[in-house]
């Protein structure tokens, strides 16, 4: 399924049929490539809020470094917390400074958690963590959209629809050492 194709099912969701089809019949008009964008905007938002709370994105990235600073600029992904650093099969010590993390090793694995890069509507939908789905994306974005409206009954509605399919999802997977926020309650 591709952004395009989210949005405009997201559009339908939320009572914007005719904007749907014509952003799918690539007729839309100036409001339908406004409500795209702004969609699109949100689903950004979502994505970004599901790695940061929810289902965090893991990787592993190996460098090297002269002097021992490795910017942040310099990973394949956008580091959000660097959970741990070795070199070889060693943890080293490690600090993060403003732009860079510091070793005093010259070749280091580092483990972090990233966040997803901004998608645009002619890429397929797709997150890392298997169980985040198409309809999880719908819900947040539709849950958005409402708000940004300033319609506070359907904003709850898909809040909650948007909540429960999150509850839903960590019910069925392990928690892995730390608690998702509002888990707890």
């Amino acid at each position: 399924m591709t952004v395009k194709e989210l949005l405009c099912e997201t559009m339908r969701l939320v009572g914007r049929t005719e904007e749907a089809d014509a952003v799918e019949r690539g007729s839309a008009n100036e409001a339908a490539t406004r409500l795209k964008r702004a969609l699109l905007t949100y689903l950004n938002a979502v994505l970004d809020e599901l790695a940061r709370g929810y289902f965090p994105l893991d990787t592993q990235e190996s460098m090297s470094s002269g002097n021992g600073e490795y910017a942040f600029s310099q990973f394949l992904k956008a580091p959000l917390k660097i959970n741990r650093v070795t070199d070889g099969e060693k943890a080293i010590e490690w600090h993060i400074c403003p732009n860079y993390l510091k070793t005093d090793c010259k070749n280091i694995t580092v483990y972090y958690e990233y966040l997803p890069p901004a998608l645009d509507e002619e890429d397929e939908f797709f997150y890392p963590v298997f169980a985040v789905g198409a309809r999880l994306a719908e819900y947040g974005v539709a849950a958005e959209y409402f708000l940004v409206c300033g319609d506070g009954t359907a904003y709850a509605l898909w809040e909650g629809r948007y909540r429960a399919e999150i509850e839903n999802l960590l019910a069925r997977s392990t928690v892995k050492g730390r608690i998702p926020p509002r888990r707890w309650i």
